[in-house]
């Protein structure tokens, strides 16, 4: 069931992720943490909502961790609820594996 006081939803946050390894070529900075996105959380929607990453920059690199930072909620000045987050994604079958790692 979905929550009564919703104050304390996520409402402003942004996804990073490690970079291991680019599609073209072995990245330079393998341990390098890019911003994949910067989303809001609209609570006149489902509660189940679903956030596209720019498509250059989804595809520019291959990405195994990920960082989720919430900047904001809804009010509540205590707390801020995350009940699930789901990623999704394919794994490129033309992936360079970064030199020194296997």
């Amino acid at each position: 069931s979905v929550a009564y006081d919703r104050t304390s939803a996520p409402k402003e946050f942004r996804v990073s992720g490690w970079i291991r390894g680019s599609l073209e070529e072995a990245s330079p900075e393998p341990d390098k943490m890019v911003l994949l996105g910067e989303f809001v959380y609209d609570l006149e929607r489902s509660f189940v909502q679903t956030f596209h990453l720019n498509p250059c920059t989804a595809a520019s690199c291959v990405v195994d961790v990920i960082r989720l930072d919430v900047l904001s909620n809804h009010g509540n000045s205590l707390h801020t609820c995350i009940y699930r987050l789901r990623v999704h994604g394919s794994e490129s079958d033309s992936i360079v594996p970064v030199p020194g790692q296997s």
